[in-house]
């Protein structure tokens, strides 16, 4: 049997894989780049996006106005860093009293807890008395039960 084929040499062989892993490398530099111009492009806001944008910075606009035109009409008289100030210290010196009678109350709570008639829970006592706690950050701070 003639054989046309003719066996590619090493040499050849190992000239086609060079040929083949440059190719490789042109192409994963080429989508290196196309990956890079996908990211900007998915990085730009799209038409709506802006028209939306533009549209909350209208209305926030109109309202800033609204408000500044109330301060200029004298609608609206501002506050002194004075005034400011001093409501900022009643607000703290009611906020630590009302911190030390909740602590003087549970440490009273705490105390009936302790001296309670039996059949008396804590619970009924506390509807019973009509009291009412404060509720910080979704945790009831007094226990009840």
């Amino acid at each position: 049997m003639d054989n046309s084929k003719a066996v590619a040499s090493p040499t050849a062989m190992d000239k086609q894989i060079k040929d083949l892993q440059s190719q490789i490398e042109t192409a994963k530099g080429h989508q290196m780049l196309l990956k890079a111009h996908l990211a900007s492009l998915k990085a730009t806001s799209t038409p709506d996006d802006i028209r939306a944008n533009i549209t909350a910075l209208e209305l926030e606009k109109e309202e800033l106005t609204t408000r500044l035109e109330d301060f200029r009409s004298g609608r609206i008289k501002p506050i002194l860093p004075e005034e400011r100030e001093l409501v900022d210290q009643t607000f703290r010196d009611w906020t630590k009293k009302a911190e030390t009678r909740k602590q003087i109350f549970l440490e009273m709570w705490a105390i009936v807890g302790d001296v309670m008639p039996e059949g008396v829970t804590k619970k009924s006592l506390w509807v019973e008395l009509g009291l009412e706690s404060d509720v910080v950050g979704g945790n009831q701070d007094i226990e009840v039960e």
